[in-house]
């Protein structure tokens, strides 16, 4: 584990959190490798939630669980903290934010940053004040964080500027002069990167894919994505409509794209459950789709703010009936932009529904990233022009129907969602439907050669493997560093897995899979897919993600088991 400090900010909802994360995470980012996350209550007011910053000298893409620093805005601000606390912890809030039980315990330090904030001019400078004392405690650029917050407020007026920059540079000074110290200070020759999240290069992934509409109706934590491309509308021309319910908003993505649009819809597990009978349709009419399943902790409602990966088996058995489809999962962040232009290139080629399966952590947390590279190649249409005698469904030698839209040509395009023949019209005969079947289930065999192979890590022979997919890739990429005998094996596409993966599974002399679940999803895709057994794995589901203190102690339970 690296070294590094976890600072955690602790409060209700309006009180100023995501203000003092985004400060710390802008200014920071400029000196020193930082990685964010918030977790998040589901309700407006009255529960506690807490953005959590960690930050290091070494590249980091995950969280610590323990917390060195714990900066409270109430007085109950505490209580869900408790375990994450140790014997090292310095917490910092208001006299009588703490009970005299807990202060005999823990290091706390009485600050009241409010007092700071009215000292500088206003009360509403309580955050800027906060974020002053927490960079002063790093020794941080003064010059960083006065360039943040001047570019935060100037639509405001200088008066405020000043006003948020004095609250601040008296914070600072005071957390100079703290008696709380640590070794830590900011590297002066750091290069500074992007800071970027998971819902940020899907939408930059989708308009490099050509996606020009989007419907969709809102479940969090998939909603962002609609969000951000709605706000690209007159910049990129993509036409974003929020849907009645979700049935509709996948069946008006099917009809986009028959009408010649590159389309996809966003949503979560609960609101995708809906548009089970429309992905079958896609398989059906050979209709390609794109759709985002942002997974959240189930059954139904479950914990709608928090993380999980369980959403695996819906997705990859959606649809009555057999038909191909895609899954990617990315880990990576330049993954994530990739694969979503891939999804839309895949989509149009195959004339399936693709998935790209996020879940509320990847998508929200706060990384950075070297500068990403935009695909130019996937944005192709591969639309074909029809002639007069065009059938939709026609057995072409290369395995795929030309796909044509109306309009574009002088054919008539037709498409059924009962069984049909070659030119679309409704068929009750044995030997077509079996012709025509087995046409859609060889797009399987064609997409072979399009698998994205899952990224290795570590000791190159595969002996000892670590499986995993998805947002797990941060904390396991830093878990592998230090241990030379193992191998991480990692996914960003889950399905159809690759060619050539059940002999190097054969070969390894231990493997132990790691998911964000309670059944091991991934693992039993394996099991039934190879019939091997993958008895060791490590699953949580609690509503978090991994954290990599945490991880190294399970790790080294199941690996020696």
């Amino acid at each position: 584990m690296k070294d590094s400090i976890t600072i955690v900010l602790s409060g209700e909802a309006g009180q100023g959190l995501q203000t003092v994360e985004e400060f710390l995470v802008e200014s920071l980012t400029q000196e020193c490798h930082v990685f964010s996350s918030k977790e998040v209550m589901s309700r407006v007011r009255g529960g506690n939630n807490t953005a959590t910053i960690r930050i290091s000298n070494e590249p980091i893409q995950a969280l610590r669980y323990t917390a060195d620093l714990v900066f409270l805005f109430n007085d109950h601000a505490i209580e869900r903290l408790i375990p994450r606390l140790t014997p090292k912890s310095q917490i910092i809030g208001e006299e009588g934010f703490l009970s005299d039980d807990l202060k005999a315990k823990y290091a706390f330090t009485s600050i009241n940053f409010m007092s700071i904030a009215k000292e500088a001019g206003n009360r509403l400078y309580f955050n800027t004040a906060m974020f002053g004392y927490i960079l002063g405690l790093l020794n941080g650029s003064v010059k960083f964080a006065h360039n943040a917050i001047t570019k935060r407020f100037e639509k405001r007026g200088e008066a405020v500027v000043i006003g948020n920059i004095a609250a601040f540079d008296r914070g600072y000074q005071l957390g100079q002069d703290s008696v709380i110290k640590f070794d830590f200070k900011p590297n002066p020759d750091f290069k500074p990167m992007k800071t970027t999240t998971g819902n940020d290069v899907l939408s930059i992934g989708a308009l490099a894919g050509g996606a020009n509409y989007l419907a969709a109706y809102p479940m969090s934590p998939g909603t962002s994505l609609m969000q951000l491309l709605e706000a690209k509308t007159n910049d990129f021309g993509i036409l974003v409509e929020q849907a009645e319910d979700e049935i509709a908003a996948l069946n008006m993505v099917l009809g986009a794209w028959y009408a010649g649009a590159r389309a996809l819809t966003t949503t979560s597990g609960g609101g995708f459950a809906l548009m089970s009978e429309a992905v079958s349709l896609s398989g059906m009419t050979e209709t390609p789709a794109v759709i985002h399943v942002a997974q959240r902790p189930g059954p139904a409602t479950g914990l709608p703010t928090r993380t999980e990966q369980a959403d695996l088996n819906l997705v990859l058995y959606a649809g009555h009936g057999e038909f191909p489809r895609m899954i990617y999962a990315p880990g990576r962040l330049s993954s994530g932009l990739e694969l979503m232009a891939r999804a839309f290139h895949m989509a149009d080629k195959y004339q399936i529904p693709v998935f790209m399966l996020s879940d509320q952590y990847w998508l929200e947390s706060i990384a950075q990233t070297e500068a990403l590279k935009i695909p130019r190649t996937y944005g192709e249409n591969l639309i074909t022009e029809s002639d007069r005698d065009y059938k939709r469904y026609r057995f072409d030698e290369s395995g795929l129907s030309p796909r044509s839209v109306p309009g574009f040509g002088k054919g008539f395009v037709k498409v059924d969602s009962d069984e049909h023949d070659e030119e679309g019209l409704i068929t009750e005969s044995f030997d077509m439907r079996v012709q025509m079947h087995e046409k859609r289930l060889n797009k399987a065999k064609l997409m072979e050669e399009d698998i994205v192979q899952p990224q290795v890590v570590g000791n190159k022979d595969e002996k000892n493997l670590i499986i995993a997919w998805g947002s797990t890739y941060g904390v396991l990429n830093e878990l592998i560093a230090d241990k030379p005998e193992w191998t991480l094996m990692h996914f960003e596409q889950v399905y159809p897995l690759p060619l050539g993966l059940e002999e190097r599974l054969a070969k390894a002399e231990k493997i132990v899979v790691i998911e964000n679940n309670a059944t091991g999803q991934f693992a039993n895709l394996l099991q039934m897919t190879y019939g091997i057994k993958l008895p060791k794995r490590i699953l949580k589901y609690n509503g978090e993600p991994f954290f990599i203190d945490e991880l190294e102690v399970k790790f080294t339970e199941v690996s020696n088991g």
